[in-house]
């Protein structure tokens, strides 16, 4: 599942996300704030099972980021959009393994970068996001199957 953010936000505008945000003092543990972003952007609070976490990523704008995945147990998907989205998109990861993924090369503080891009018909998928599901396909595929 990936969010597009709205074109009239403040930071990021337009661009495909994971759900998620800044931790908040009430927040006990690493995966509680990626499950309270999730109920507050796209009211989903049930069914979502922690699989695991990558390591530590810095965004393009210096912030430290680290990826919390789950999987999300629910037949029949019902959102709610909070104010700052444009759309919730549920991408199955099969066709993505198989996508005509692309590097991007950038520069950012002076390190040079090499970072994934998909582009996709909402938006081009890339940053990030794409750096982080790009790594999560790869180890999908390394199992007996997603």
């Amino acid at each position: 599942m990936l969010v597009q953010r709205g074109f009239g936000a403040p930071r990021h505008a337009g661009e495909l996300a994971f759900p998620g945000g800044m931790a908040e003092p009430r927040d006990r543990d690493l995966p509680a704030t990626p499950r309270r972003e999730v109920a507050e952007e796209i009211g989903v609070a049930e069914g979502l099972w922690e699989l695991g976490c990558f390591p530590d990523g810095v965004a393009k704008d210096r912030i430290r980021f680290t990826p919390v995945f789950f999987r999300w147990e629910t037949p029949t998907p019902a959102f709610r959009l909070d104010r700052e989205l444009e759309q919730i998109l549920m991408l199955p990861l099969l066709p993505l393994m198989d996508a005509p993924w692309t590097m991007e090369r950038l520069e950012r503080y002076g390190i040079p970068l090499e970072v994934p891009r998909l582009e996709l018909p909402q938006a081009p998928l890339w940053g990030a996001t794409a750096f982080v599901l790009k790594a999560w396909l790869e180890v999908l595929a390394a199992c007996d199957g997603p």
